[in-house]
């Protein structure tokens, strides 16, 4: 759909979509920034305009196939726009994390097995540093402490297993890394303010009103 507005000033187009993940606990959709904002005219930003051109072309034409062709053309518009931010911003968060050998290599372990009972020592050893010098390098480049980022892992993936009715709240807790359901249940309701059998049956409620005509 294209709307015309307006009759002097610079032309100005806007073209909109939008992404929709499986994971939505996944910390790199929660680190995501509200914003990137990419300058037309900035060095090495020729892709830019290449790929944004490509999608309003498809867009318009929409030939056999074209939905494949929009997922990997949009794919690629939005890699090459996380790769800009990442080189350019420096405000904390997951992506800065990612940047630094030594930090990522404690990330993709927490994130591999967020059942294993994590400490800042052992994820210090996994990045080959001092408990010390590894806290203060990951706060400074995920904005978070480890032992509070790897929380709030636990209790997003916790709330995305809790929508699976045929796991228990036992097996979820064992799942992010709690020995019981009651060490479970006490740390989730500090995080959302209610128990996971009380946000399951929240999620169970809205989505039966949802399904009534």
């Amino acid at each position: 759909m294209e709307v015309a507005f307006g009759q002097t000033g610079a032309e100005t187009r806007i073209v909109c979509g939008a992404f929709f993940f499986a994971d939505d606990s996944h910390p790199a959709v929660a680190g995501l920034p509200r914003c990137v904002h990419v300058p037309a005219g900035v060095l090495r930003a020729d892709w830019l305009r290449g790929l944004g051109d490509a999608v309003v072309a498809e867009a318009r034409e929409r030939g056999p196939r074209s939905d494949v062709v929009m997922a990997r053309l949009s794919d690629a518009l939005v890699a090459r726009a996380l790769r800009y931010h990442l080189e350019t911003a420096d405000e904390p968060g997951w992506l800065h994390g990612f940047r630094d050998p030594s930090v990522s290599r404690a990330l993709s372990a927490l994130h591999d097995d967020l059942a294993r009972r994590w400490t800042v020592g052992s994820l210090a050893r996994e990045a080959g540093q001092s408990r010390t010098a590894f806290a203060a390098r990951f706060t400074a480049l995920v904005g978070q402490p480890p032992m509070e980022y790897a929380f709030g892992c636990r209790m997003r993936r916790a709330l995305a297993l809790l929508r699976d009715e045929r796991l228990t709240i036992a097996a979820i807790a064992g799942q992010v890394g709690y020995g019981s359901e009651s060490a479970l249940s006490a740390a989730f309701t500090r995080y959302t303010g209610t128990t996971p059998g009380g946000h399951r049956r929240s999620v169970a409620a809205d989505q039966a009103a949802t399904a009534q005509p």
